[in-house]
């Protein structure tokens, strides 16, 4: 029999992984989480999973319908505008400190998420674009290292990745010789240029917001 200990860290795994999955997409609006089917794909007890959507739905990354079953919740136009909102915030915030602090190395591994997410959106391969783009951001929060503020960031992408899930077609495709928002974000990490950074970062939310708005049904 596990120790409490042992059945605290398998809550922490199955945590992580859905709330990993609402952010990369893998889970779309509307969407059950059946408790057994999802422990046995985890290859956990249904205890700790059971924990794990109980502190994700207090946190607003799922609801329970009526049969208490967890489910991805709907957003309302209202609702992604101030989730759209609060992430810029956020995010600029973290693009700043990033700009100061980041290293050669973390910056060729970001240019190498972002090299994923780019072929992946000229192959029109969906699952790896969203998961791809949601990688870069997260390594973004974490070169920041303002652990606080990328975790509240993480709880806001938890609920905007499954829109990310319902696109069925990629992004505008940018005239030639135009850059993606990220190319600008990456030239001013490296120039260690903070506001350009932020401004980035800020044209990149935008181009995204623009782009999924029109798909959702809203």
């Amino acid at each position: 029999m596990a120790s409490d200990g042992g059945r605290k860290m398998l809550g922490i795994d199955a945590y992580n992984h859905i709330r990993t999955g609402l952010i990369r997409s893998r889970y779309r609006v509307g969407q059950r989480l059946v408790l057994r089917p999802l422990a046995a794909e985890l290859g956990l007890s249904p205890t700790p999973v059971r924990e794990a959507l109980l502190r994700l739905v207090s946190e607003q990354a799922l609801e329970l319908n009526d049969r208490n079953t967890a489910v991805v919740p709907e957003i309302t136009p209202a609702s992604f505008r101030e989730i759209h909102t609060l992430r810029v915030d956020l995010e600029s915030r973290l693009v700043q400190a990033a700009a100061l602090r980041a290293t050669s190395a973390e910056l060729d591994a970001l240019a190498e998420l972002d090299h994923d997410f780019q072929e992946a959106c000229t192959r029109h391969d969906d699952a790896r674009m969203a998961a791809s783009n949601a990688d870069f951001h997260a390594m973004l929060a974490a070169i920041a290292d303002l652990p606080l503020t990328a975790n509240i960031l993480r709880s806001l992408w938890a609920r905007i990745g499954p829109l990310y899930a319902l696109a069925r077609t990629g992004p505008p495709t940018r005239p030639p010789g135009v850059p993606h928002p990220h190319d600008e974000l990456l030239r001013a990490l490296r120039a260690r240029d903070p506001i350009a950074a932020s401004l980035a970062l800020v044209h990149d939310a935008e181009y995204a917001r623009t782009w999924i708005e029109s798909l959702m049904p809203f």
